[in-house]
């Protein structure tokens, strides 16, 4: 039976997207509005290729602020997946776990705003909340676009952070052994 987990929204980031789409909408339509009724022919067709540009904006704006909220991580019997945002997606077997720890990334503001990576073994998905590092017997090659990179460390906030654990500690109860952990 799979359990699903949640990262949280990352309401910090969808204010601003809305500010820009918004005020670059507004000022789209007042610049351009003109040209099409007091304009010449040129300058209508100008501005009916801007206003195109605009809704191809407004429409991948759209897209995009959707694509952030649809994070989670998903323990399935014998595999975890990760799924955060639009820009990740990766699974493993729960049996290449072999170490999964509570840490305290320093500093805490680098971890906290979405997806971050040192592009050699550690892969970050957060939007707040307490940092779980899940390390692996082995790399997981996980894409990233544009490149591959050999993961054996992800670091993961999820809103139900206990639940996480526990689901953790129940399908893979030797990751959890007090000689294996440390902090960052």
């Amino acid at each position: 039976m799979a359990t699903r987990f949640h990262f949280a929204d990352a309401f910090w980031f969808r204010l601003p997207l809305k500010t820009i789409v918004v005020g670059l909408s507004v000022f789209a339509i007042l610049t351009l509005y003109p040209a099409l009724g007091n304009g010449t022919p040129d300058d209508q067709q100008r501005a009916i290729f801007g206003f195109t540009v605009l809704m191809a904006f407004v429409v991948m704006a759209s897209i995009f602020a959707v694509a952030i909220n649809d994070s989670h991580v998903v323990i399935e019997d014998d595999t975890l997946h990760i799924h955060f945002e639009a820009f990740f997606n990766t699974r493993f077997p729960l049996a290449d776990i072999v170490r999964v720890a509570e840490i305290d990334p320093r500093p805490r503001w680098r971890y906290r705003f979405g997806l971050s990576t040192d592009f050699e073994e550690r892969i970050s998905c957060s939007h707040g909340g307490p940092v779980v590092e899940i390390e692996l017997a082995r790399p997981c090659s996980t894409r990233l676009w544009p490149r591959r990179i050999p993961v054996r460390r992800f670091w993961l906030a999820v809103i139900e952070h206990d639940e996480f654990l526990a689901a953790l500690r129940q399908r893979v109860p030797g990751a959890f052994e007090p000689a294996l952990a440390r902090t960052a």
